[in-house]
């Protein structure tokens, strides 16, 4: 039996282990579940994708829920998706809290304490993603210290009223192209600070994908662990083939998105038959690094898809 602190199998081998990737339709069977937290403060995860490089998972918090202990992630940066609902974010260390709601995204750098909350009277619905690991062989495994005096609000007599929360300033950045790796601030700086970031819709880093047939790229984060964010397939569009240095999950959010795998960088013209993999709202895909695939939309609905890219694109 695997002692606790030792990472789960399925880390990092989900939906394929990474000498065998392949692209697909991650259907429920390909799924990995566990519960994160303590007894009666656990969320139930289903893990879409866990390879070498990213992971992809959704949890639900019902109202009146939160969950213990406050994450910490020793190996990469964590961003939440917000699908329904409002949250209470909370930073256990630094006594930061916030409130997002639907639409919205949180970032979490590396190495800094996050909680949610639901204080409301509807569920919570998060997709997140973690790049490069969520856990490590690293002799701490799945082992998330407590943290000893989470700083609550109790009133200006406690000892921890009154200490600095460290502060980091999201620069203003261009945006285009320019801003690539670097949205909405460099990593290295995020995770110095140690402060979450919200991330509202528009506070997203929109980008036209495509020469000549054009789709819309919007980013929530953009740095050198991971890229998210949403991508919109307009009606009876046909992107342009193109491959990532990363591994690429893909969660359709609304519409049905088609996606042709291409069988090698040079095609015959004349061939009137191609395969490809079609994915319904909620339903998810997973395209491995190198591999090319271009987006199509056959409905009378625009498409949209929560993406996620690691380590580059």
């Amino acid at each position: 039996m695997p002692k606790e602190s030792e990472v789960p199998q399925w880390i990092g081998n989900t939906p394929f282990p990474p000498d065998q990737k392949r692209a697909c339709k991650i259907t429920e069977d390909l799924y990995a579940q566990f519960l994160y937290g303590f007894e009666t403060t656990q969320v139930e995860n289903q893990v879409f994708a866990s390879t070498d490089k990213i992971l992809m998972a959704e949890f639900t918090l019902p109202p009146g829920s939160h969950y213990e202990p406050a994450g910490y992630h020793l190996h990469g940066d964590e961003c939440y998706y917000l699908l329904e609902g409002d949250a209470v974010a909370f930073n256990a260390e630094t006594g930061e809290t916030f409130s997002f709601g639907t639409g919205d995204a949180m970032l979490i750098p590396q190495r800094t304490r996050h909680q949610l909350f639901n204080m409301y009277d509807r569920r919570i619905v998060v997709i997140a993603c973690v790049a490069p690991l969520i856990w490590a062989d690293d002799g701490m495994g799945t082992i998330i210290p407590q943290v000893e005096q989470p700083r609550f609000l109790k009133g200006p007599e406690e000892p921890s009223y009154g200490k600095p929360v460290p502060a980091c300033t999201l620069h203003k950045l261009k945006r285009s192209m320019d801003s690539i790796g670097n949205w909405p601030a460099p990593g290295p700086d995020l995770r110095k600070a140690k402060q979450l970031v919200i991330i509202h819709p528009a506070d997203q880093l929109q980008l036209l994908h495509g020469r000549e047939r054009h789709v819309l790229f919007s980013f929530v984060v953009s740095n050198d662990y991971m890229h998210l964010g949403i991508l919109t397939v307009p009606t009876a569009v046909v992107s342009e083939f193109e491959t990532h240095q990363g591994d690429e999950v893909i969660n359709v959010l609304e519409g049905e998105l088609c996606v042709r795998i291409s069988s090698s960088d040079e095609e015959r013209t004349d061939d009137a038959t191609y395969p490809h993999i079609k994915i319904g709202k909620r339903e998810r895909m997973f395209i491995p690094a190198g591999v090319r695939h271009q987006y199509l939309n056959y409905t009378n609905h625009p498409v949209k898809a929560y993406f996620a890219i690691a380590p580059r694109l």
